[in-house]
């Protein structure tokens, strides 16, 4: 069964440790480098056609790989033959599980579009994150998603950008029965998610720069970067 944990005490890789260079965003060779730096790691699953959790997070598959078409049209087998751009090919999440050295944090993002079912996905995804031995949390933006996690899985609850609804409160999102929240950088300073942090941890995505990095890490419980120096990322994200 997976382990629940103290989200403060990891930095977690956006996507894996990945460059430009390659390796790619959630490709196995980033999820491993970022384990070998003793990082966290953050990704995204969505459901292929036969249900099976897939690790990518577009709906298609356009930007990452040289085919184009809806994710959720094409079965587990079908994509996990497809090349990534930068090396690697789209894993299942079960191939991420039996790889993954159980050390470290996994922050398992569920995509909700297109026809997936928030609480079928969300079920799909528990039963094979409840056979693993390690670290390890679920959670989406879909409120429907998160709510049918099972209660012994770590859940967190991400929320939208405010920028994206200038009428919505960060700090208004359902906060019931979830272990920790995880908002845009561009709201972290927001006084109700700064109040909620007596209570529920707060994690903020994506970091892109140290100088954010550094900026944030006295109001938020951890962080999910991406694209600068692992090393000075932990040394700012757990204040050590």
């Amino acid at each position: 069964m997976a382990e629940r944990f103290d989200p403060s005490v990891y930095a977690y890789a956006h996507r894996g440790l990945w460059t430009i260079d390659g390796p790619p965003e959630n490709s196995l060779a980033a999820f491993l480098a970022a384990a070998d730096h003793g990082l966290g790691i953050e990704f995204d699953v969505r459901p292929a056609a036969d249900g099976i959790p897939v690790i990518f997070h577009d709906p298609v598959l356009n930007r990452t790989t040289n085919q184009d078409g809806p994710v959720e049209t094409r079965t587990g087998a079908e994509l996990t033959g497809i090349s990534l751009i930068g090396g690697g090919t789209i894993i299942t999440l079960e191939t991420l599980l039996q790889a993954w050295p159980a050390t470290t944090p996994l922050l398992c993002e569920m995509k909700i579009d297109g026809d997936t079912d928030p609480a079928q996905f969300a079920g799909s995804v528990a039963a094979l994150i409840n056979h693993h031995s390690g670290p390890a949390a679920m959670m989406s933006f879909s409120t429907d998603a998160v709510a049918a996690i099972p209660d012994h899985i770590q859940r967190g609850q991400l929320i939208l950008p405010s920028s994206m609804n200038e009428a919505s409160d960060p700090a208004a999102t359902p906060t019931i029965d979830v272990d920790y929240l995880a908002c845009h950088v561009s709201d972290a300073a927001n006084p109700g998610l700064q109040s909620a942090r007596a209570n529920l941890p707060l994690i903020t995505w994506t970091v892109k720069d140290l100088a954010t990095c550094e900026a944030l890490s006295a109001i938020t419980d951890s962080q999910i970067f991406e694209g600068f120096n692992p090393a000075l990322a932990k040394r700012h994200i757990l204040n050590t």
